[in-house]
């Protein structure tokens, strides 16, 4: 089980990665200024501040639809990669039908692993919150072993734009798990003026070296 749950958890520990470090902006109504505000709401725990500037529904539905089909559509291939997994194991029929089945409780417990890791005094009540509270603690792990450079910000329209950050990791056993990729995320202006992230737009090129990290994890952790 937890081998299944450090699988959905990509999603949690990409927006965590991403929020842990901050740069100038000009601008109240810029990009900038909320990608600034969403990562410091990460680094200080601040729900608030982070659900006004990160559309965490939207962010952990497209994450996981995203990259759930491109597992059910490459699943043969990350067997032979990944031959040792038993999670692979399986062809793409199989993994549309028990992605689907599972799909509303991934998103439940993935929502619920980010409460636990934005509200750390919550106190977890059964199993299920007992496995995100763990995941919300790895999260914060991840965080003092990355750090995340705005490469650009590139506006689309009027109200909406891309940004694109380096992701990097340190010279340590977590920060080698994934040791560096770009990121970029979809940024849409609201009603009264400030920019929020929507979801991640690089899903396709991120999920590679991510599900590398992952099996790399599964060893670091001793789990066969």
């Amino acid at each position: 089980m937890k081998r299944r749950k450090g699988f959905i958890a990509i999603v949690v520990l990409l927006l965590v990665a991403i929020g842990v470090s901050g740069y100038c902006y000009q601008s109240a109504r810029t990009p900038e200024y909320a990608l600034n505000e969403l990562m410091e709401g990460a680094r200080e725990h601040d729900a608030q501040k982070v659900q006004r500037y990160a559309d965490l529904s939207s962010i952990v539905t497209k994450g996981y639809d995203s990259s759930t089909e491109i597992l059910a559509r490459d699943i043969e291939r990350l067997h032979r990669e990944y031959p040792q997994d038993w999670f692979f194991c399986h062809d793409t029929a199989f993994m549309e039908s028990y992605i689907k089945e599972r799909r509303e409780s991934d998103l439940v417990f993935i929502n619920r692993s980010l409460e636990f890791f934005l509200t750390p005094t919550i106190a977890p009540i059964g199993e299920s919150d007992e496995q995100a509270k763990w995941i919300a603690g790895e999260a914060e792990k991840f965080t003092q072993h990355y750090s995340a450079k705005l490469q650009g910000v590139e506006r689309k329209g009027g109200d909406w734009a891309e940004a694109t950050f380096l992701v990097t990791g340190d010279d340590s056993d977590y920060g080698r798990l994934v040791p560096q990729m770009t990121v970029k995320v979809e940024l849409v202006q609201k009603s009264d003026g400030h920019f929020q992230v929507t979801h991640i737009t690089n899903t396709d090129e991120i999920f590679d070296p991510i599900v590398k990290g992952i099996e790399d994890y599964w060893t670091l952790q001793g789990w066969q």
